[in-house]
């Protein structure tokens, strides 16, 4: 089956012609395949149904089938449902049935989370847009330069200085080398100790793609980025134009980055390719004493590795969590650890392949890769996240907040005890999809959603 890139949002088209499984999007590309597919089953149905009959004239007896209980399986520790049917198993279902049960024993502590159980809680919020005098296309990072101005990146290459009190916009000049292509453009944007640090994505000469990071300097009266140097490249190159993950913090005064895996699959396993990895550099991009410094063949920036496509990341404490995409089902929130290994595309957390295959060994989860905190079956698209602190909601201090681009929603993950305990909704399909989260000093959440024409939005107490 054929596989392609729905043009309006950031996950995949299982078979040309049919919408895709995330937006809805109707692609325009020409059905004939998925025409020939419904022809060829008719053939096959129509075989299949002579074949019967010729064997029922053969044996001119009547088989009666042997019904067993089909094994139950927990799909979720949030919503346990025990539904006893009965159908003919054959072995190999059977097998393949009892490694689902037994890998979900092996990983009590992975909550595979379902979105439609959600309780919404948006009485208890007033959502503002901040009316500024131009909207926001494809915005896609954001941070604070202080308690009133707010730094975004634009896919196509601008950077926006907004003014909150004020509630204007500017554009600030560059020569940031970015070229926006697919899922790539100008990305995350960090700023730290006057320098705006920033992933975009870059072609070489070969119009080859890669993640690349890049800082400046940047200082009052914030209208140009000076001094822009390239800092890190992702390697190696590919030609397609997906997975480029890239968002980026700083912590000790070292920078982490997610690096998508750039469709390549197994890449993701190997130490000599910064696909599907975190990566750690220091600020001015020379390499530290990382985990995989003294591994033979191995990229010295790499600090974890084995994941698809993470769009999300953010510091609490002394951890880094991440939210990574998986593909049909397995999006993930994880703990960054160094030289862990989420087990892309080993194992698939939860989620198939689009055409409804297995995903590496089938397993779920393996206790040979690093453990996600919480798994999304179905998918929800996750980009950004944030845990809460501030004074404006108190009761949520120390939750984590995940933005949802499939489902236009802002989801608020409810923590005890180090682990996820309950899920509500916020926003849902009000503002579009949701790129990224800001909290400020005080508490009052602000996102942005990456659509053309859309805006900044401001969450408070009601």
């Amino acid at each position: 089956m054929n596989s392609i890139y729905c043009p309006r949002c950031d996950l995949e088209i299982f078979d040309i012609g049919a919408k895709c499984l995330n937006c809805g999007h109707q692609d325009k590309i020409n059905d004939t395949v998925g025409n020939s597919a419904v022809i060829s089953m008719i053939i096959f149905i129509a075989i299949m149904i002579c074949l019967a009959i010729a064997s029922c004239s053969e044996n001119n007896q009547q088989h009666v089938a042997k019904l067993t209980p089909s094994p139950v399986i927990e799909k979720s520790n949030t919503q346990k449902e025990a539904k006893e049917t009965k159908q003919n198993i054959s072995p190999s279902t059977q097998d393949k049935n009892t490694k689902a049960i037994i890998t979900k024993k092996m990983n009590k502590q992975v909550l595979i989370s379902d979105y439609k159980t959600y309780t919404n809680i948006d009485e208890k919020i007033k959502l503002e847009k901040i009316n500024i005098a131009q909207t926001l296309d494809q915005p896609w990072g954001m941070d604070f330069i202080d308690s009133n101005t707010i730094i975004i990146t634009e896919k196509n290459g601008n950077l926006k200085l907004i003014d909150l009190n004020k509630k204007t916009s500017k554009t600030v000049e560059h020569e940031i080398p970015v070229v926006q292509s697919g899922q790539g453009g100008l990305l995350d944007v960090v700023y730290f100790d006057q320098f705006l640090y920033l992933s975009f994505t870059k072609i070489d000469e070969n119009l080859n793609l890669t993640t690349a990071i890049g800082r400046g300097k940047f200082i009052k009266p914030f209208n140009v980025l000076d001094d822009f140097q390239i800092i890190f490249e992702a390697k190696p190159y590919y030609s397609n134009r997906v997975h480029f993950g890239s968002r980026i913090v700083i912590k000790n005064n070292y920078l982490y980055a997610t690096i998508g895996e750039r469709g390549q699959g197994i890449a993701a396993q190997k130490i000599d390719s910064h696909a599907g990895s975190i990566i750690r550099i220091n600020l001015d991009g020379s390499v530290p004493d990382n985990p995989y410094s003294d591994t033979e063949g191995a990229l010295p920036e790499l600090y974890m590795i084995g994941l698809r496509n993470p769009q999300g990341m953010t510091v609490s404490n002394d951890q880094i969590l991440i939210t990574n995409h998986g593909a049909m089902g397995g999006d993930f929130i994880g703990r960054v650890t160094p030289k862990g290994n989420f087990g892309w595309n080993e194992v698939g957390w939860g989620g198939q392949n689009y055409n409804g295959s297995d995903i590496g060994s089938g397993d779920a989860f393996t206790n040979n890769f690093a453990l996600p905190i919480l798994s999304w079956t179905p998918s929800i698209a996750p980009s950004n996240l944030k845990v809460y602190q501030g004074n404006e909601f108190p009761e949520w201090q120390g939750d984590i907040l995940v933005c949802s681009l499939k489902f236009q929603m802002l989801i608020l993950v409810t923590i005890e005890d180090e682990k996820p305990i309950e899920f509500k909704s916020l926003v849902k399909n009000k503002i579009g999809r949701i790129r990224d989260i800001e909290i400020d000093k005080g508490g009052k959440i602000y996102l942005i959603t990456d659509e053309n024409n859309s805006s900044l939005w401001k969450i408070s107490l009601k």
